[in-house]
């Protein structure tokens, strides 16, 4: 996969304050995750390697429950197809192999990495804007 940097621009701009500001939150854990890739992991401690997957955890349950609180609100028309694609990457994050990230720290944050940035092109720069534009005709 191509580099990508986790930085917030104007592509990710969904109009809508509250979603916008979650999906900075996990460009940072994105970026943070990266910082830990380009050191190889060399150093850190099993403490930071579980705090940023706890946060990602928490982080996707906060917001899928959030965003899908929205949808609910203005009747978003899609909202059960949006909602299996929020079950799916939760389980990807959920089912992080704990063990193995002690053992091999470098390899199960590469993959994580690799999944959060296809979430980012497949479901926030996509799915979430198609959500948004639909929401706003009915505002």
């Amino acid at each position: 996969m191509f580099d990508f940097k986790f930085d917030w621009n104007n592509d990710f701009v969904t109009g809508v304050e509250a979603i916008d500001e979650q999906h900075k939150e996990l460009l940072r854990i994105g970026r943070d995750i990266e910082q830990l890739l380009i050191i190889q992991c060399i150093g850190v401690e099993q403490e930071s390697l579980l705090n940023i997957i706890r946060e990602l955890r928490e982080y996707v349950s906060y917001h899928f429950y959030e965003e899908e609180q929205i949808m609910l609100k203005y009747g978003y028309s899609k909202f059960e197809e949006h909602k299996k694609e929020h079950e799916k990457f939760n389980k990807l994050i959920q089912n992080i192999d704990i063990p193995k990230l002690g053992t091999n720290p470098y390899e199960v944050l590469k993959v994580v990495k690799s999944e959060i940035q296809d979430y980012i092109f497949a479901h926030m720069l996509i799915t979430d804007k198609q959500m948004v534009k639909e929401l706003n005709k009915g505002l």
